[in-house]
């Protein structure tokens, strides 16, 4: 990854990127026949493509993939994944790279040259991060299971928010976005020593992925826009919406249509871009099918939006709005995932001007990044990046032991330096909380595929940081299976840090929509046994 033109390779201690090294390797390969035909595996699958028709050196098939694969992305290492994965892998990335431009885009006659390469020179296996045993100095924590059981748990997000600002009296409360019922609840938490939890159902959309708090609408009252992500698996369509739950002097919440017509929403800002006094929206659209991108919408007033294009790409994340030059101004950043996996700020210029850098890009396509935030992670003023990477949802399911948190360093003037904080399977998303009460951030890490069947694996970590940002991982949340969105917030008063976070199964919504179970114990779709919401309670010294 390129980081402020400083730094040639983003994770070279972690991950082997296409190098001389694995060119060398490659020079001992017999790219012919039998190979292509141990590369295939099955004659189910050697019948789906024919065996090179002419031996090639090495070279010559590095200088074809380089030709034709690395003319749309960074070109992977096989050393990114296990051998008997390239094969297929291979088969999608010439369908999809066909469906794209519309005709052949890699010539059938150097497909199987490709994969005799990549099987070759690839791993038996990926290699394995080690578990984490709980030490006798760490924090302890109890879980508690909260709310009605579903199917296919499907928590998008948690949003904490004031109670009073929805006429409640509660201790605290949470907008929760629930992708497998289609509905905005209102969670709240009443009494401290013994929490009591309520949730209440608010509107129903088909897949609410995020919720933004403000008055927009100026009457002194909170209301609520919402992100619509429209679909889950791609299909091309335009189903991306975004909504306004605006609250009247009763309290009560009115379901409005902003607007329509994007891909697959997956953030919404909503800040004056322009500086003219009016609230705009800030959208990142993942869409997917090659559609995508980050954008605003310029409020015209009387419900009208103009659009504004950042940049058109697939597989925006997020929209942060953060001030990273510390001129007053609130710049965006953004993490764009699926091949691209680079981090992209749009510079405020005012007026509505964002002029687009990249501040940072993964060394491969299969990088996975799935959310960014930004903190004062050293507490050094500047505000720092913090990423997550840890998708394997697109071509090959298996938990990557490259998956994991690091974090930007803002060392002004839009300079980065790039700093790992720990390798971790599946991380989907991080927060930074102050879990252990001594004045140095630390980051929570969640994790939405792993190696379940491993009962020490965690769905959730936490990084202790030292106060020179060496973070040490510590046990947090034992092994509950796809958690995903999380708050971090003292729940029961005992003055330490507790976690509310939601579940996001993907690993039975894939057995649901494939038919396949990529788990050793059979799951039951049928039935209400799965846990939707957890309270991971940090005990103190009295309670343990």
């Amino acid at each position: 990854m390129n980081v402020s033109n400083r730094n040639s390779v983003f994770l070279s201690r972690l991950t082997c990127v296409f190098s001389v090294r694995w060119r060398h390797t490659l020079a001992v390969v017999l790219l012919s026949g039998a190979v292509l035909l141990d590369a295939l595996g099955s004659p189910a699958q050697a019948s789906d493509a024919a065996a090179p028709s002419e031996p090639k050196s090495a070279e010559d098939v590095v200088q074809l993939a380089e030709r034709f694969c690395g003319g749309c992305h960074a070109l992977p290492s096989p050393s990114l994944l296990p051998k008997r994965s390239w094969p297929g892998v291979i088969d999608t990335m010439v369908d999809l790279a066909q469906k794209r431009i519309g005709g052949e885009a890699i010539p059938s006659e150097a497909v199987p040259h490709i994969k005799a390469l990549y099987y070759g020179s690839s791993p038996e296996a990926l290699p394995v991060l080690p578990t984490l045993t709980r030490s006798e100095d760490e924090r302890q924590w109890t879980v508690q299971r909260i709310g009605g059981r579903s199917a296919v748990p499907q928590i998008l997000n948690i949003q904490p928010v004031a109670p009073k600002d929805f006429g409640r009296r509660s201790a605290h409360a949470f907008l929760v976005c629930d992708g497998e019922r289609k509905q905005l609840t209102l969670l709240e938490a009443e009494g401290n020593d013994r929490i009591r939890w309520r949730e209440t159902p608010l509107a129903t959309f088909t897949l609410p992925i995020q919720t933004r708090v403000l008055d927009y609408t100026g009457n002194g009252r909170m209301d609520i826009v919402v992100a619509d992500l429209g679909e889950l698996p791609p299909s091309g369509r335009l189903k991306g919406k975004l909504y306004l739950l605006a609250q009247d002097e009763a309290g009560n919440l009115d379901k409005q249509l902003l607007y329509e017509g994007l891909g697959r929403i997956a953030d919404v800002q909503v800040l004056d871009m322009n500086d003219d006094g009016r609230l705009d929206l800030a959208v990142a659209v993942f869409g997917g099918d090659n559609l995508g991108g980050v954008l605003w919408l310029e409020n015209r007033g009387d419900g009208r939006f103009e659009r504004h294009d950042l940049i058109s790409l697939s597989g925006a994340l997020n929209v942060v709005p953060v001030d990273l030059n510390g001129n007053g101004r609130q710049d965006l950043v953004t993490l764009i995932a699926q091949e691209h996996e680079v981090v992209m700020a749009f510079i405020n210029a005012g007026e509505g001007q964002y002029r687009p850098l990249e501040i940072a890009r993964a060394p491969h396509p299969m990088y996975g990044f799935t959310q960014l935030q930004a903190a004062d992670l050293d507490q050094d003023g500047r505000p720092d990046l913090i990423m997550t990477n840890g998708d394997a949802f697109d071509t090959q399911n298996d938990p990557k032991p490259y998956h994991g948190v690091q974090w930007l360093r803002n060392r002004g003037n839009l300079k980065f330096d790039y700093h790992d904080i720990g390798r971790y399977y599946g991380a989907a998303k991080a927060t930074v909380a102050d879990i252990n009460g001594d004045g140095y951030q630390d980051v929570i890490a969640s994790s939405w595929v792993n190696h379940w069947d491993d009962p020490e694996r965690q769905s959730m970590i936490w990084y202790e940081n030292d106060g020179k940002q060496n973070f040490r991982p510590r046990t947090l949340a034992g092994n509950h299976r796809g958690m995903v969105p999380m708050v971090v917030a003292d729940l029961d008063g005992n003055g330490r840090m507790d976690v509310l976070s939601g579940a996001f199964r993907m690993d039975l919504l894939r057995e649901l929509m494939t038919g396949e179970t990529a788990n050793p114990a059979p799951q039951s779709l049928g039935d209400e046994a799965h846990s939707r919401l957890f309270w991971f309670e940090q005990l103190s010294t009295k309670e343990r």
